[in-house]
């Protein structure tokens, strides 16, 4: 036990003897103070251990952003510049403000595990996690997970955005799965430790596929993946695949989907559903040099998408109110390389991630800015000042498709973003 623990046990014994002795009856028998001091303990130590189950956790990130005219960023009013009839045209604007305060509950007994957890910032309340856990009590091979969780689909979605080494996740995942979280069930199959496959786990979920909002066609998605753990004293790996398929309710009588390079148009039914399909390849491999820790992480998805005209973007809400009428096939992904230096609390950050929108469609082909192949460079470094407190410092340069069919994207528009971002993690 502790030296904290001991101390606090012994507070409250002798805070609990010193109560009783008020209360002595003279009639009954009079326990020696060992005996008192014995069932006190025995009582505070149970009331610690229930104590040790549930466990609090968080994190709180406050970030400076600045960025280019046509930046969109995460924090603060996203209108662009600054009032022009107050500061005139800028071309650069800034914006602060809390992009994830999160506070997480766990609580867990037997083979029960329950999590709650909450994100809080300056536009409000949202809920993050709210799941139930239980794990077979024999091999501990199988558990079983209900309610709203992250999705299981690839690397970056599950990666934990206190841990993540860019201040955002990637493009494609940012508007295939834009809160990472969504409402259903997950069967994990992890073999056994010490055994030939150990390291291999498989994810099978049922998700509602409209994030972190209520379901409302009772069509369940289906999304899985399989992935391959080995770690050794000075470097790891990782090989992952995933599938996701389901479908998405589209309220109009029009379709559109792209035949010889252009937009056709076709009648269909009112509230027809259209398929909706991801496969994904992830991989991770890290080994430790003279120079410290070396990471390389990438990923790539593709698949087509049921959205809306101006935005690739999955539901995050009732579908039967949106017009979900536009057939895009997509690819994109991200590659990482990071790379602790020398003997110090740094570290550096070189990040790739793109997203072509629509493949089928090239160029001046593109008439829709929806449609655009999109792609970011990302720089930056962090500093792990203690084990609780980390500042990071990031630019991303971010690049556009260009089309001669809309003004706007025949050049490169200027919306690269700078972030600088300390986080409080306890």
């Amino acid at each position: 036990m502790k030296k904290t623990q001991i101390l606090v046990l012994g507070a409250l014994t002798l805070i609990s003897i010193a109560a009783k002795a008020q209360d002595i009856n003279l009639d009954e028998p009079q326990k020696d103070s060992i005996t008192l001091m014995r069932e006190q303990i025995e009582g505070n130590s149970s009331s610690i251990k229930g104590l040790q189950k549930l466990k609090v956790s968080g994190y709180i990130q406050t970030e400076m952003e600045v960025g280019q005219q046509n930046a969109e960023l995460k924090t603060g009013a996203n209108s662009g510049k600054y009032s022009q009839a107050i500061d005139g045209d800028h071309t650069n604007f800034l914006r602060y403000g809390i992009r994830r305060g999160r506070i997480k509950f766990q609580y867990t007994q037997g083979i029960a595990n329950g999590v709650f957890e909450l994100d809080i910032n300056e536009g409000g309340i949202k809920p993050k996690n709210a799941y139930l856990q239980v794990t077979d009590p024999y091999v501990e091979m199988f558990s079983l997970k209900a309610g709203l969780f992250d999705v299981c689909f690839g690397d970056e979605v599950a990666y934990s955005s206190s841990a993540l080494e860019s201040p955002e996740r990637s493009l494609v995942i940012q508007k295939l799965f834009p809160d990472e979280k969504d409402l259903g069930g997950v069967l994990t199959i992890a073999a056994q430790k010490n055994t030939t496959f150990d390291g291999l786990k498989l994810d099978l979920g049922l998700v509602s596929g409209s994030t972190i909002s209520k379901d409302d066609d009772g069509r369940l998605n289906f999304v899985s993946h399989l992935k391959y753990d080995k770690a050794f004293s000075t470097m790891s790996y990782g090989l992952g695949a995933s599938f996701y398929s389901g479908s998405t309710n589209n309220s109009d009588t029009m379709l559109y989907t792209v035949k010889d390079g252009a937009w056709v148009s076709q009648k269909t039914q009112a509230n027809q559903t259209n398929k909706r399909q991801y496969f994904g390849l992830d991989g991770q491999f890290s080994f430790e040099t003279a120079m410290g820790m070396t990471s390389l992480r990438a990923e790539y998805i593709s698949g087509q998408q049921p959205s809306v005209a101006g935005d690739l973007k999955s539901p995050v809400g009732n579908t039967y109110t949106d017009k979900f009428n536009y057939k895009r096939k997509f690819q994109g992904g991200y590659l990482y390389f990071i790379q602790d230096i020398y003997h110090t609390p740094l570290t550096f950050v070189l990040k790739y991630s793109w997203l072509d929108n629509n493949t089928e469609l090239k160029g001046d082909q593109i008439t829709n800015k929806a449609d655009l192949a999109l792609s970011t460079i990302g720089v930056g470094c962090y500093w792990r000042i203690n084990s609780a407190l980390r500042l990071t410092a990031f630019y991303d340069i971010n690049t556009n498709e260009k089309t001669a069919a809309i003004a706007k994207y025949s050049r490169d528009v200027l919306d690269n973003v700078f972030t600088l971002r300390l986080q409080y993690k306890f």
